[in-house]
């Protein structure tokens, strides 16, 4: 084995990693599979450690995807970290992979946790031009906006690709240089993968057009990613007027479609983790495009909730948030039941957040209320409840005209007189046909609302 990647190999990785301060001195972790990319990410960074006050530590994780080649591969990430003179951390899948995602996520949860134990600065994938061309492509066909095409960066989320500036023929002249032979993943060549038609049919073919064109493809994304973070910065100043500690304002967003999209986009990603497909980034527009009723939608990370101009993220079994308002009576009838209060003259009494006195004083304006009865009852809503009155109005439709959220209606008191509904607090009009004074303060407010 040689320790010297050739000379103009390694002066593109090293300017590529000075323009994108991909390279901190510390510990950094190297994903390594014991393919020809990822060895020749090892042995450039070994050679540039010194340069860069890196210390280097290997991380190899086995899929279960091959049992019989695995031993083989963990013995030659071995053989190669003791080369480099770096220290190595092994991880196995509980199980083998459904699908790449599936794959793609044991893995780098297996690298996040090696990096956290080690106090890593990032950690070093072996990525090259011909991989950035292959991603671009894939996004493409998925219909893929501005950030797809951008495809890889070349550091996000603690995850540096310092290869991403040479192709696949300089990491085989890397391992050739040291006379290594590296591993060969049969499944590479498998049809049955997308990435992999792409690979071997798609960019052959591109590639009778222009014999550079991973180059081209690069170049492309490199202006994608200049203009999807110039977007990205308008979304951020967006959200900063729109977002509040738990909900977004829709009413707030750009009206300018593209515009909506970002903002929306970046706040799911900044909420959930996750990116948003194209699918589910108009999936989420469309949800955010109408402020009549409550709408939920199930996206990756979580399940967007909308209540009228308001937007907010619940976890995928918070199905009640949403659908309260349509259930039937028999199968929440517990949840819909609040406890119901009674108050006779000169008494108070809380309900919820909310404070009632029947004739005697309470601090504050709140909302006031003249009922002809000796006693009155404060109650949560119940199915079928209609307002008193010649027309009598449903309540589920006063609190949906109100606009009022459906988590909120369930803790929303109603004032009943001989059973009957008689005032819904800071949505209808207080009664004013009797002598008998009822105030109404919700904790927090002591602004009149009538």
């Amino acid at each position: 084995m040689s320790n010297t990647a050739p000379s103009t190999i390694l002066s593109t990785v090293r300017f590529y990693a000075r323009a994108h301060s991909l390279l901190s001195p510390g510990p950094l972790v190297l994903a390594v599979s014991g393919g020809t990319d990822s060895t020749a990410a090892c042995l450039i960074l070994a050679d540039l450690r010194e340069e860069f006050g890196l210390v280097l530590h290997v991380a190899h994780f086995d899929h279960r995807a091959r049992p019989r080649a695995a031993a083989a591969d963990a013995a030659f990430v071995a053989e190669l970290a003791n080369h480099i003179g770096a220290t190595l951390r092994v991880g196995r899948a509980e199980a083998p992979p459904k699908n790449e995602d599936d794959a793609r996520n044991a893995r780098y949860d297996f690298l996040r946790r090696v990096a956290r134990d080690l106090g890593a600065t990032a950690i070093a994938t072996g990525h090259t031009r011909d991989d950035q061309a292959e991603t671009v492509l894939l996004h493409l066909t998925r219909g893929a906006g501005l950030a797809g095409l951008a495809g890889m960066r070349p550091e996000r989320d603690g995850i540096v690709r310092p290869l991403l500036a040479i192709g696949r023929s300089d990491t085989v002249a890397v391992c050739e240089a040291a006379r290594i032979t590296p591993r060969e993943d049969p499944t590479n060549r498998s049809l049955r993968f997308a990435r992999n038609r792409i690979r071997h049919r798609v960019v052959p073919e591109l590639a009778k057009l222009n014999p550079d064109v991973t180059s081209a493809i690069a170049r492309l994304a490199h202006a994608a990613a200049a203009v999807a973070d110039i977007a990205a910065d308008r979304a951020d100043a967006t959200l900063d007027a729109a977002e509040s500690l738990d909900d977004l304002a829709i009413d707030r967003l750009p009206t300018q479609n593209g515009a909506r999209a970002d903002a929306l986009a970046l706040w799911w990603a900044r909420r959930t983790g996750q990116r948003l497909a194209a699918r589910h980034r108009s999936a989420l527009s469309g949800l955010a495009a109408s402020t009549n009723g409550s709408r939920s939608l199930d996206l990756p990370g979580g399940r967007a909730l909308r209540e009228y101009s308001t937007l907010r993220i619940v976890a995928r079994d918070q199905r009640s948030a949403v659908t309260v308002g349509q259930r039937s009576a028999s199968t929440d009838k517990k949840r819909l039941r609040k406890g119901p209060i009674t108050l006779e003259r000169g008494s108070i009494a809380s309900w919820h957040g909310w404070r009632f006195a029947f004739v005697t004083e309470l601090d504050g304006e709140g909302h006031v209320g003249y009922v002809d009865a000796e006693r009155v009852g404060v109650r949560g809503r119940r199915p079928g409840d209609r307002m008193k009155g010649p027309r009598g109005q449903k309540v589920q439709d006063v609190f949906t005209n109100a606009k009022v959220p459906a988590r909120e209606r369930d803790d929303w008191p109603l004032v009943t007189a001989d059973e009957a509904v008689v005032w819904i607090p800071g949505i209808t009009p207080p009664p004013r046909s009797g002598r008998s004074a009822l105030r109404a303060v919700r904790s927090g407010d002591d602004t009149p609302q009538e």
